[in-house]
């Protein structure tokens, strides 16, 4: 019997894909990325998808059941860079360097949602409007920041920095929620009269104190 790689790349019938075909499906991904961030979600057609790669609505077919497919793909794609942010929680906030820990994954956040901005947009928004798949997605790609930050929170208990009723979780699920607010809405913020040094620095601070009670 044979096993299936867990990391194979699948077509839309499930078929485990060969090199050329990743390759035109990757393909088609970065259109979608494109023409989200471009358009809007509202615009985007598989039509206008495939005629970016030179291509037709039955390729598209082959590699995704429809648009919200692809959008499900580029949101695990955008998950993998989420990854490397946990290194920024290895080393305790709560020492002399760490509100410059804190700004250092203050800048790492902010760069991988510059990055993926579009895309992470359109998996919340699904998420809150109730689709399984999407909130699932995001609250696997959550959760990596979420319990690292809990652990952090619970150190601050150990050491009589945070009081108990803190509870770990919620503390790290409140501090995503708050940057990913205040990321989204940079541009009404700046309006408003905080100019973007100002709005980092509070972002740093807030996640600093919460996380570690200094």
């Amino acid at each position: 019997m044979t096993t299936r790689n867990k990391n194979a790349v699948l077509g839309a019938d499930g078929r485990v894909l060969g090199t050329r075909a990743e390759t035109t499906r990757n393909r088609l991904l970065a259109a979608t990325a494109k023409l989200l961030h471009e358009q809007g979600v509202l615009e985007l057609k598989i039509v206008d998808i495939t005629r970016e790669v030179g291509s037709s609505p039955a390729t598209f077919y082959q590699y995704f059941v429809d648009v919200d497919a692809a959008l499900l793909a580029l949101a695990e794609e955008a998950t993998q860079d989420e990854v490397p942010l946990v290194a920024h929680f290895e080393h305790d906030w709560g020492a002399d360097d760490g509100l410059e820990r804190a700004a250092a994954f203050i800048d790492a956040y902010t760069k991988f949602w510059d990055d993926h901005n579009a895309v992470l947009r359109v998996r919340n928004l699904k998420a809150e409007e109730g689709d399984a798949a999407f909130r699932e997605s995001r609250s696997r790609a959550n959760l990596l920041v979420i319990g690292a930050m809990s652990k952090m929170v619970e150190q601050a208990h150990a050491d009589s920095r945070l009081p108990e009723s803190i509870n770990p979780f919620v503390t790290a699920t409140a501090m995503i929620a708050v940057i990913e607010r205040l990321l989204t809405y940079r541009t009404e913020i700046t309006r408003r009269g905080a100019s973007a040094v100002a709005q980092r620095e509070t972002m740093v601070a807030l996640v600093h104190r919460s996380l570690t009670g200094r």
